[in-house]
């Protein structure tokens, strides 16, 4: 049997030239790795870079400054996002310039409680965040607090609220127009009851005719407050409101273009009664269109001519606007258009009094009364508070970035 002997492993003897040559190539790919790993490792460094300076360094800018109290804009986004659940772009875009506000009649009205005593726990808030299903950071946090702060504060306010005190019941209707008050006052004086009233003449049929005792101090409007304090019981009286909003307005329109597919270009007004439409539409006889817009329609666009830009038939601004724009001949302006869906302000209540007396307070009018009084606490505060902002236009930008992106 032949003997099984080791592997015998040559040895490869180089001369020193090949040697040399093979070191260099070692060399050389060492150099070329550790290239490699430099220019990957700064493709990454400004990369990253990038993403702080666009999404994260903007976040530490202060945008807001309350009694000392500083807010970024990283607080900012978290706020707007919490605001604008259920918003569109549009309205998300409209809340940007009311937030800042709001955030800081938040952070007075937690800092007024705190030197009241009254600060809510951790355990209070996270269980209010919970409930709404709301994510909890610094901004959501600060908005339940607030809450919880604003509502503690009522309860010393409304232990202080007399059991009695002197009430109105009285009959109310929002009427868009002077002339048509007068006629409403004319049917309750020939004894017609202002309820049946309603489906002809009120332009807010959310509000109930009847009111049941409540103290004026409530009353929204001063000056249907002050008839209401003096006011013989059967008497009525008809007030001005210029802020209230209705649920009535009137359209002018005149469509400028129009195309092969059915789309228009139509330039409009909207006016809040039908006497001010009316008046409007015969200023145009000599007058330009978006001269006359720009000073009396509630409906404000950018355009200097008052056109809205090209609308096609499945755009729907209203069914009473649709319907009458897409049937008007070009160049020609509309007889005013009712238009119910449409919102406006200014308007005239018929007030009649049906008495004064004292009476109990109710447990709604004791917590509306509690809430008035918490309202004038703050705006006291709000008075002397140090409010800085400066938040720019980009940064309402960058917000809406990260809220929508």
């Amino acid at each position: 049997m032949t003997k099984k002997t080791q592997g015998i492993h040559p040895h490869l003897n180089l001369s020193i030239r090949a040697s040399s040559r093979i070191e260099r190539q070692a060399k050389i790919q060492r150099l070329l790795v550790i290239g490699s790993a430099v220019f990957l490792g700064a493709i990454l460094l400004v990369v990253g870079i990038g993403l702080y300076v666009d999404r994260v360094a903007p976040s530490n800018d202060v945008v807001l400054e309350v009694n000392g109290r500083q807010f970024t804009l990283g607080y900012y986004a978290n706020a707007l996002e919490a605001y604008s659940k259920g918003l569109t772009d549009i309205q998300l875009a409209t809340i940007t310039d009311s937030l800042a506000t709001q955030i800081a009649r938040e952070e007075v009205v937690r800092q007024g409680a705190a030197a009241e005593g009254i600060v809510p726990s951790s355990a209070d808030i996270k269980a209010q965040l919970e409930s709404q299903n709301v994510p909890s950071n610094n901004a959501t946090r600060d908005m339940v607090a607030a809450s919880l702060a604003s509502a503690a504060m009522k309860a010393p306010f409304q232990a202080e609220l007399p059991a009695t005190m002197e009430q109105v019941k009285f009959e109310i209707m929002l009427v868009e127009s002077r002339p048509l008050a007068a006629e409403v006052e004319a049917a309750v004086a020939r004894g017609e009851p202002l309820a049946g009233l309603a489906e002809k003449y009120s332009v807010n049929t959310a509000i109930p005719v009847t009111q049941d005792y409540v103290p004026a101090d409530l009353l929204l409007n001063a000056d249907v407050a002050n008839m209401c304090r003096t006011l013989p019981p059967g008497q009525s009286a008809i007030v001005l409101d210029e802020d209230t909003v209705k649920s009535v307005g009137y359209w002018l329109i005149e469509v400028v273009d129009r195309d092969d597919d059915g789309s228009i270009l139509p330039r409009v007004m909207l006016l809040g009664t039908m006497d001010a439409a009316v008046a409007a539409r015969a200023r145009l006889a000599t007058e330009d269109f978006g001269v006359v817009a720009a000073e009396v329609s509630q409906y404000t666009t950018s355009d200097e001519s008052a056109e809205i830009g090209w609308l096609a038939p499945a755009d729907v601004v209203s069914a009473a606007f649709n319907q009458a724009a897409f049937a008007l001949e070009l160049n020609t302006v509309s007889e005013p258009i009712r238009d119910i869906e449409a919102q406006t302000t200014g308007g005239y209540w018929f007030v009649r009094l049906l008495d004064r007396s004292v009476q109990t307070v109710s447990v709604t009018s004791a917590g509306s009364l509690a809430a008035q009084d918490v309202n004038e606490w703050y705006t006291a505060l709000a008075e002397v508070a140090v409010i800085e902002t400066s938040l720019s236009a980009d940064q309402k930008t960058w917000a809406i970035e990260r809220v929508t992106g």
